[in-house]
This record gives C-alpha cells, sequence and structure tokens, in this order.
C-alpha cells in the first residue's frame, strides 16, 4: 500500500471523511500539510482564530482550557481525530489549546479545504453537529450533576454514592469533575474538624473549674476567665483547696497554640493539682511536675505559670513563680503593687530551682494573676496594651474578683479593636472580702 493510500485510509477513519471520494480525499490531502510534534508542543493556541483543523494521524493530544489557576485538562484524544473543527466551523476563536502528550504526527488542514470538504460531504456536517450534541448531553448531565452535589454539600449530606459519581465524571470534565471531588473532601474534612474542634474546646472548657461554683465553697472572693486565640488554647487557670484550709489558684500559659498546647496545659495542670491534692506544697508540686514534663516531652514545650495558696483567715498568701508575668495587688486605698515574679519555666530543664514567695492580702485587697496575652494584646499598628494600661484598667475597676477580671479583659479588647486575637487571654483575681 502506498503512502497516499495509508494516508487516505487514516483520514477516512476520522468522521464524516468516509463519505468522501478518492478525488476529493486527494483534493483534500493536497492543500494540507503533514506535521510531526514531540511531547508538550502546542497545536493549537486558547484564543487563536480557529483557521485550521487537525486530523491526528498518530500518538496522542490532550485539550486544555487555560484559566487565571493554570491549564485544567478537559479531555484527551487519541488517533485518529479530528480536532479543532467546531471552531473552524463556526468561525470563533480556540476555546480551548491542543498539546501532544508525546510524539504525534498530524494532517493540518486549512479552514477553506475544511468547507469544501464538508459542502462535498454533508455527513460530516452531520457527524460535527452530532458530536457538538453528545458534548452538549454530557455538559449538561454534568452540570445537573454538580449542582446537585452542591446543594447536598450545603446541606451536609453529600453521600459516599454521589462522591462516587464525582469521582467518574464525562470525559470532556475529567479534571473539572476530579477538582470539584477534591474540593468537596477538603469541605468535608474542614467540616468534621471543625466539629471536632469544638468537641475539644468543650472538653477544654470542661477541664478548667468554674469560678463561680468555687466561690460559694471559699471564704474569698475569685473569679477568672480564659479566651483562648483559637478554638482552643495553651493558657489555663486553677482553683483549688488545700488540706491544710488554704486557697490555692494559678494561671498557665504553654508555648504554642491550638491542640498540642492544649493538650500539654492539661497534663501540666493535672499534675499540679495531683501533687497538690497528696501534700499543699506549692514549691513541691512544681517541681515534681517538672520532672515529670522534662523526663515525657521534648523542650520545645513548656509552660509559664503562677499559682499562689492564700490563707483566708490570715491572708497570707505564698505564691510561686516560674517565667511567669507579675502578679499584681490592688489595694484597698488604690495603689498598685507588683509582686516580684522571675523563675524559668516548667518543662524546659531537669531539676527546676522554684523559690517560694510571700505577701499579704488585708481586707479589701484584691491579687490578679493573668497571661501574657493581656499586656501583649496589639492594636492594628502592633501596639502592645502593655502592663501601664494594665495597671490603669486594675485601678479603674469598681468591684469585686468578677468584676475586675471583667473589666481588665474588657479593656484589653478594647485597646485591640479590630485587630486579631493573637494569644490566649486569661485572667484571674482573688480579694478578701
Amino acid at each position: 500500500m502506498s503512502d497516499l493510500q495509508t494516508l487516505r485510509a487514516d483520514v477516512r477513519g476520522v468522521g464524516g471523511f468516509a463519505g468522501l471520494s478518492d478525488p476529493q480525499l486527494d483534493a483534500l490531502i493536497a492543500g494540507s500539510s503533514r506535521l510531526a510534534f514531540e511531547a508538550g508542543e502546542v497545536l493549537m493556541a486558547q484564543g487563536d482564530p480557529s483557521d485550521f483543523v487537525d486530523i491526528l494521524l498518530a500518538g496522542e493530544a490532550e485539550i486544555c482550557a487555560d484559566s487565571a489557576s493554570g491549564a485544567i485538562t478537559v479531555a484527551v484524544v487519541k488517533a485518529p481525530a479530528l480536532v479543532g473543527e467546531l471552531g473552524a466551523l463556526a468561525g470563533l476563536c480556540r476555546t480551548a489549546s491542543v498539546r501532544a502528550r508525546g510524539p504525534c504526527a498530524t494532517l493540518r488542514v486549512s479552514k477553506a479545504a475544511l468547507v469544501q470538504a464538508s459542502l462535498a460531504a454533508p455527513a460530516m456536517l452531520i457527524d460535527a453537529l452530532a458530536r457538538l450534541g453528545d458534548r452538549l448531553r454530557r455538559l449538561n448531565g454534568a452540570i445537573g450533576l454538580y449542582t446537585h452535589a452542591l446543594a447536598a454539600l450545603e446541606r451536609g449530606e453529600l453521600s459516599a454514592e454521589l462522591m462516587a459519581e464525582l469521582r467518574n465524571p464525562a470525559p470532556d470534565l475529567i479534571d473539572f469533575g476530579e477538582t470539584f471531588a477534591r474540593m468537596a473532601n477538603e469541605i468535608l474534612l474542614r467540616r468534621q474538624r471543625n466539629d471536632e474542634m469544638a468537641s475539644a474546646a468543650i472538653i477544654q472548657r470542661a477541664l478548667l473549674p468554674d469560678p463561680r461554683v468555687f466561690a460559694q465553697e471559699i471564704q474569698l472572693d475569685v473569679h477568672a476567665a480564659m479566651i483562648p486565640a483559637r478554638d482552643v488554647g495553651g493558657d489555663f487557670f486553677d482553683l483549688l483547696t488545700l488540706s491544710d484550709g488554704r486557697v490555692a489558684v494559678g494561671v498557665g500559659d504553654v508555648c504554642g497554640k491550638g491542640v498540642p498546647a492544649a493538650l500539654y496545659m492539661g497534663i501540666s495542670k493535672t499534675l499540679i493539682r495531683i501533687k497538690l491534692r497528696e501534700r499543699p506544697d506549692l514549691a513541691g508540686a512544681i517541681r515534681d511536675a517538672n520532672d515529670y514534663l522534662t523526663a515525657h516531652y521534648p523542650a520545645e514545650q513548656f509552660a509559664t505559670l503562677l499559682y499562689a495558696a492564700c490563707d483566708p483567715a490570715t491572708g497570707e498568701v505564698e505564691y510561686v513563680s516560674c517565667g511567669h508575668p507579675a502578679a499584681r495587688i490592688r489595694r484597698a486605698d488604690g495603689r498598685i503593687e507588683a509582686l516580684p515574679a522571675g523563675g524559668l519555666p516548667v518543662g524546659m530543664f531537669e531539676q527546676l530551682r522554684v523559690t517560694a514567695r510571700r505577701a499579704r492580702l488585708d481586707a479589701g485587697d484584691l491579687l490578679l494573676i493573668y497571661s501574657d496575652g493581656v499586656t501583649e494584646a496589639c492594636d492594628i499598628a502592633a501596639l502592645e496594651f502593655g502592663e501601664a494600661r494594665l495597671c490603669a484598667a486594675l485601678a479603674l475597676a469598681e468591684g469585686g474578683a468578677a468584676a475586675t477580671v471583667e473589666a481588665v479583659i474588657a479593656a484589653a479588647r478594647a485597646f485591640a479593636g479590630a485587630a486579631a486575637q493573637s494569644d490566649d487571654i486569661t485572667c484571674l483575681a482573688l480579694a478578701r472580702r
């Protein structure tokens, strides 16, 4: 078989060209050119005039729609196939690009030669209309499927069966279908994570003692609040009665945010509570907790904290600070005092040296313990709330422990304004009535 006969057979194998006579085919071939392409080369470019078509004689090509996010593959064609005929017959610019997937050969036919062949063999036009109708049918079916999937996704009712359909889209929409399925799956995962984070937030809140219930059981006025920067946070507060009759309170701030910090927070607080239940020794409980944390957790995880134990009868206060911001005392006459602080965070180094210090609360005095999320709250200009504003808010606050905590937190949040909260905010107040 001669090359011409082989070429005639290849062309006749494409759609409506089967109805062309040998002279008509020879005229079509004579006005065309044979081309070869390597992988990745462009046969047709989106947006260009449709002034020719390609008969794919050998190899494969992919049809890609160029978008702002990159090229999206909408179809793959294999030889023998006619490419670009709808745009040429309709007089439209290219609606997609065509690239070789590997070495391929084409017969490039001019628009004029295609129109002349179509007039000679109307079956070509009928074949083109049939393929256009088939594309519209598949497109309409895909639109219906994705519309149904979007509605189900909005209702939270995207079933496994529907996801399976999305993963097997129409050939012309393979990439779009895969992208839609990935998007739907990501939305479902995010919803699941949101549900899990909401559950984690509930669990974390349950791990924190209820200040109102605790205040009813003791002879001191106490209140605390923790506002996480995310669903769950690394800050904590603690309230418990010691076996010697003293009331112990504490605030901690774990390095980091989110679930890892929340887990470390829960472990740290639980260790200290267990030790304090066994023996009412602040320094000893914190040392024991540090020994466990340094033995079982990396040094990258640590917590600053400040615990204080107050005797309701005498007002004597023992406190331990481990790298935490200095607590403040608001005296009954309005003066604000800073308690000496210092020390290293818990969980960083073995054999932590813990120093217990002493202070005193007289009638009407109030002790404020807070995390650095209060003083480091920033406004949109990245200016920090700072200790001076904290002391001013503390001095201006009227009422007992609850009113003071609410006033200090409100002042910090009002200062930050529209700026996003970047750190957990925790405040605890203890006062002698």
